[in-house]
């Protein structure tokens, strides 16, 4: 797990740029300051609304993101990316925890099976894949918009139509970011197969992500 709060700020920072990704193909309405990330409209399943960019950040300066919202309504959703934010104050609860992770190793090469999805066709069932394996959902969370983005890369395991692992990679200044890993069957090596096909995008930079449960473990035993 990450220890250091420069790395945490760069996590998190990586983090909303692949919400702003997601959700700018979306067409939601999107705003960002040096403390927080929003969206003004309510988030597909899985992303959160809010993603907190700095530690300490204020229940009023919360509250002046709800308010910008349409009618006022509550915020439905706040990545806490460091924890520290007061619940009772914005009348919430906790439904998660989870991790930053770090790995430093860089690697050159896409393992053996993986490449890239290019084709609309080909992103329909990378998503029907991660759904099975499970994130079920029946909204389109990743429309064909998000193959024009050079810096958001959905990678996939298997020979035609037949998907059994997934990943995807967004690109920031100083890494990248892996999430929504994902496999068909018990696979104890994909997650250490999706850093290496995630990293070998631009060797020499740090991966990271933000895991939890079994998936956390995974990471630790693969030098995250």
């Amino acid at each position: 797990m990450i220890s250091s709060l420069s790395e945490v700020r760069i996590a998190a920072g990586n983090n909303a740029d692949l919400c702003a990704a997601i959700m700018g193909a979306q067409g939601l309405r999107l705003e960002r300051d040096r403390s927080t990330f929003h969206s003004l409209d309510a988030p597909p399943p899985y992303y959160p609304q809010v993603v907190t960019l700095e530690p300490n950040v204020s229940a009023q300066h919360l509250m002046s993101i709800r308010d910008s919202l349409e009618a006022g309504r509550q915020i439905s959703s706040i990545k806490d990316s460091f924890a520290d934010l007061d619940y009772a104050a914005l009348g919430m609860t906790v439904l998660f925890q989870a991790s930053w992770i770090w790995h430093d190793d860089g690697y050159e090469r896409i393992p053996h099976g993986w490449r890239q999805v290019r084709e609309p066709a080909e992103l329909a069932a990378w998503h029907s894949a991660w759904c099975v394996a499970g994130s079920p959902t029946d909204q389109v969370i990743f429309p064909p918009a998000v193959l024009g983005d050079p810096n958001l890369i959905f990678l996939v395991r298997g020979s035609g139509s037949a998907i059994d692992a997934g990943c995807i990679a967004n690109l920031s200044d100083k890494v990248i970011g892996l999430s929504n890993v994902f496999t068909a069957a018990q696979d104890h090596e994909v997650f250490a197969q999706a850093t290496q096909a995630a990293s070998a995008l631009r060797p020499g930079s740090p991966v990271v992500g933000y895991e939890s449960g079994s998936s956390l473990a995974a990471a630790e035993s693969h030098r995250f």
